[in-house]
Parts: C-alpha cells; structure tokens; sequence
C-alpha cells in the first residue's frame, strides 16, 4: 500500500494496493486502507485519489467502505488478463 504522486501544494495524492491472492477475501485491504486514511488524516494530504478496473468488484468494496466517493468510469475499454475492462475513478477527502 503506497501514496504516490503527492502534490504538496494540492495537497493531493494517489492510492495504490494490492493484497496476494494468497489473503483476498479476509478484510485485509479494508483495514489497511482504513488505517492509512487514518494516518492520512494527521498529515497534509487531504484529498486522494483511486482507480480500479470494472471487473474488481473487491477493490470498488474496499475503496467504497473507507469513504471514496465514485468520480466517474472511464470511456476507454483495454484489454486486461483476457477481459475487456474500464478503469473506475474515486476521490476521498479529509
């Protein structure tokens, strides 16, 4: 789990993560994703961003349940693992 591309004067940032097949499905990402926002909250950053793909139903969950508010689905389909797939765009503000 990783805030990237932070812009200080914004005071924006970009979430990314990624749980091993090994522990879906246990609430791991939720309670990590929560735990960061809650040191999110202690920082400077105050806004975050967030994108799945359609077919990630979990990660939609996850982003869902801590607060990220639907932005948009983009117009483009690419071809992901054999799918055709659109990328989901969400927002969590402080």
């Amino acid at each position: 789990m990783n805030i990237v591309d932070i812009d200080p004067s914004r005071q924006r940032g970009f979430i990314g993560y990624r749980v091993g097949e090994a522990y879906t499905g246990k609430g791991i990402a939720g309670q990590a994703v929560q735990l960061l926002l809650t040191i999110m909250n202690r920082q400077s950053i105050t806004q975050i961003s967030a994108k799945t793909t359609t077919d990630n139903i979990a990660s939609q969950r996850v982003l869902e349940k801590n607060g990220f508010k639907y932005i948009s689905t983009s117009n483009q389909e690419f071809n992901m693992n054999g799918k055709s797939v659109k990328f989901i765009y969400y927002k969590w503000t402080v």
